[in-house]
């Protein structure tokens, strides 16, 4: 390649040169943005795209950066949002853009040149196969990661304030409605814990903490954690104050594998007191009962033969294997939680006081996420008008 000899551009408006083949590159170098580059087919092109460039600067208009999407969210990810999140909710927020961004067409884009029409293709391809709460972790994500782009001056606009999430109902994949299990059913998983191998050992030693759940609405992985210490006998109730969660080990010698951590609750509101009903009371006198029979020593109130913690892997395994020695249909752990809800519900409790006991953050995550009143209680409702 060589330089043309024409007039010598001005100290600060940067350089061009004309290649072999009889293209013009221009450079320009300006504190506080990376170089610039820019090909044209005349030197005329090259210098307007040049004075284009250093007028921007001159206002302080936001340069885009040049690096694609991909480089950028990994980048945000590792830097930005796993120090601020627990490891379960960065790994959630990972599997969504390995799964869904990576190797889409707005991943390989640059980040200064996608476009909410990039995004809105991607979105609208989603919802194809996904229910909607996965194709809005899409959109959070990337209206996330672009906000904090905007935030840095990486970015000049976020294209994500013109994308438009589809409707529920617009969906192919609809979300199936979480179904309560009724009092007969539970009755009947209680009665699994009965049945014994001919050895004399209990079958189903894991009945009861499924009716524990059934009884005080803990999440799946509050109630892993609970440790004896957590209980009050005199008191009737029990302090939620841990969550145990499986998480991705991002340890050098063990990369790929998952383990089990404890940490503090989901939320602020999710460190609360719950009272025991009977129900609950008899779970727990079950289980404490079973450790000491079988001689186990655990600090966990549900654990295995060995006192471990018991692994939340294991609960689907577990569950079904119950229901199906109770004639129950199968449905899943959450379910137990969601039967909680809405017998509270049904029972006239303030919808204010079940939230408490569930430990959301707002009273509308109750209404909207657990209870849902059946037909009977809307009947009653219009009733009372007369």
């Amino acid at each position: 390649m060589t330089k043309e000899t024409q007039k010598r551009r001005k100290k600060g408006e940067g350089s061009i040169y004309k290649k072999e083949n009889g293209t013009y590159v221009g450079r320009i170098t300006v504190a506080g943005y990376e170089p610039f580059f820019c090909t044209g087919t005349s030197r005329k092109e090259v210098e307007k795209k040049l004075n284009a460039f250093r007028l921007k600067t001159l206002k302080r208009e936001i340069i885009p950066e040049r690096v694609s999407v991909n480089d950028y969210i990994s980048d945000w990810l590792v830097n930005v949002k796993k120090p601020s999140l627990k490891p379960a909710s960065f790994d959630r927020l990972e599997r969504t853009y390995l799964n869904h961004v990576k190797d889409s067409p707005v991943g390989r884009c640059q980040l200064g040149n996608v476009s909410a029409m990039d995004v809105q293709r991607l979105i609208n391809s989603e919802t194809e196969k996904l229910s909607f709460s996965s194709v809005k972790k899409i959109y959070e994500l990337l209206n996330s990661c672009f906000t904090y782009a905007i935030a840095s001056r990486d970015l000049d606009y976020n294209p994500m304030s013109a994308v438009q999430m589809p409707k529920k109902e617009n969906l192919k994949k609809q979300t199936k409605e979480i179904r309560i299990f009724s009092r007969e059913e539970l009755e009947k998983i209680e009665k699994v814990s009965e049945i014994h191998y001919k050895s004399g050992k209990v079958r189903y030693k894991h009945a009861y903490f499924f009716i524990l759940l059934a009884n005080t609405g803990l999440r799946a992985g509050e109630a892993l954690a609970l440790t004896w210490e957590n209980v009050d006998w005199q008191k009737r109730q029990i302090q939620v104050n841990k969550n145990a969660s499986t998480i991705k080990n991002r340890d050098d010698d063990e990369a790929g594998k998952y383990k089990v951590i404890v940490t503090s609750v989901k939320t602020a509101n999710g460190n609360r007191v719950i009272p025991l009903n009977d129900k609950a009371l008899e779970a727990l006198l079950w289980l404490k009962n079973y450790q000491t029979t079988n001689t186990i020593e655990s600090e966990f109130v549900v654990c295995t033969d060995y006192g471990k913690m018991l692994g939340q892997k294991n609960l689907p395994h577990l569950l079904k294997t119950i229901l199906a020695a109770a004639g129950v249909e199968y449905r899943n752990v959450h379910s137990f939680r969601h039967t909680f809800a809405t017998n509270l519900i049904a029972a006239g409790v303030d919808v204010k006081v079940v939230s408490q006991l569930l430990g959301h953050s707002s009273v509308k995550i109750t209404m909207d996420t657990y209870v849902h009143p059946g037909m009977d209680m809307a009947v009653d409702a219009v009733n009372r008008l007369n």
